[in-house]
């Protein structure tokens, strides 16, 4: 066990760290100034992640952070600032087959990806491996296609401006008794109608990319969650923003094989994968939602219009500020009502927050 990172040696209001690391800049009254880029650096404490002190750049975000941050502060500015992650071995069972699955359908396309590495380092249960493996040999005997000329996990890379008017919230220090405002960009100095900007920067990856469309490969006991617009905004919404070609994306939705171990004739993982593999060929539209026998194809077809991507834009301009604010005063608060609740199940990080320490058997820190 270790105790979570005492942020107060990291002062972000008096520049003790050298100008190479953490910056401030200060500008002329009457100059434009130059967007400040950079992203947040990391940290040379070993408890930490992202450096707390470093608050005039920015954190990357993704719409999975936007989801952790939404849900509780406290669960982004473990996840993202101190960096904390569960050991493959802890995950659920539904994360475990979704992480395989994905693997062995990378591989079929072509990726570069080792499976028995995966199922080792998750340590996947046998009976779990049986039903993934079940779906994918019946992929394969389907002869299901897709079209070709995709790039696999290609890169999203979005990065726009958050303006602000004179009145909004623009946190600012005071260094040898000059005030410094963090990360805005002022422009028409000189006007009384000024405005501020800095940037914002949003990553994430593409399951599979065309000129004009996307594909989202999931696999999850409640398929109908990922063929509905309304519930996968954040995640769809941020890739059409990302690429303005984009027209549509392809959900290729599989149900996760339901069939309960037979205990009283002690089934193993060949009798499940038998058994799952013969209900899957006997009806494939079950399992691949969308299923075309004669275009050998599955998947719904969700077209750009069905997302609001200007409210998806304008939740990534005030969400990021709000992350601003809380790095600034250093308070990333608990949600409570969220601990028993996070996406469906209890929150995997309720013990580090209940015990202040962190157990490095379930829990380690991402590499930088």
């Amino acid at each position: 066990m270790r105790n979570l990172l005492d942020t107060s040696l990291c002062s972000k209001f008096e520049p003790t760290f050298n100008n190479r690391e953490c910056t401030f800049y200060q500008y002329p009254e009457d100059s434009n100034m130059n967007i400040i880029s950079g992203v947040c650096g990391f940290c040379k404490q070993p408890g930490a992640y992202r450096c707390v002190a470093d608050v005039t750049r920015h954190v990357p975000l993704s719409h999975s952070s936007i989801g952790d941050f939404l849900t509780c502060h406290r669960l982004y500015y473990l996840k993202k600032i101190l960096g904390i992650e569960m050991r493959p071995p802890f995950f659920g069972n539904p994360l475990k087959a979704g992480k395989l699955w994905d693997i062995l359908k990378q591989k079929h396309l072509g990726g570069n990806v080792e499976i028995k590495k995966t199922i080792e380092e998750y340590e996947i249960p046998p009976m779990i491996v049986a039903k993934v493996r079940a779906l994918y040999h019946a992929y394969k005997e389907l002869e299901i296609e897709v079209d070709l000329g995709y790039e696999l996990q290609a890169k999203v890379d979005m990065e726009y401006e958050v303006i602000l008017s004179p009145s909004s919230f623009i946190p600012s220090i005071s260094i040898n008794a000059e005030k410094v405002n963090l990360w805005a960009d002022r422009r028409d100095a000189k006007s009384d109608n000024r405005t501020w900007m800095f940037p914002v920067q949003v990553a994430g990856f593409y399951d599979r990319k065309y000129a004009t469309y996307f594909t989202e490969d999931k696999l999850s006991g409640r398929p109908e969650f990922y063929l509905d617009p309304f519930y996968i905004q954040s995640q769809m919404g941020t890739y059409f923003l990302a690429d303005p070609n984009l027209e549509y994306v392809i959900m290729e939705v599989v149900q996760f094989p339901q069939q309960r171990e037979n205990k009283k004739t002690e089934e193993g993982p060949d009798e499940m994968y038998n058994r799952v593999y013969g209900d899957i060929l006997s009806r494939p539209s079950k399992y691949f939602i969308g299923y075309d026998k004669q275009k050998k194809r599955y998947g719904k077809k969700l077209y750009k219009g069905e997302f609001n991507l200007e409210e998806i834009k304008r939740r990534y301009q005030q969400v990021v500020l709000e992350i601003l604010s809380c790095r600034y005063n250093d308070n990333f608060y608990k949600n409570f009502k969220a601990c028993g609740n996070t996406y469906g199940h209890p929150c995997e990080f309720q013990k580090i927050c209940m015990n202040e320490n962190i157990s490095d058997t379930m829990f380690r820190t991402r590499e930088k």
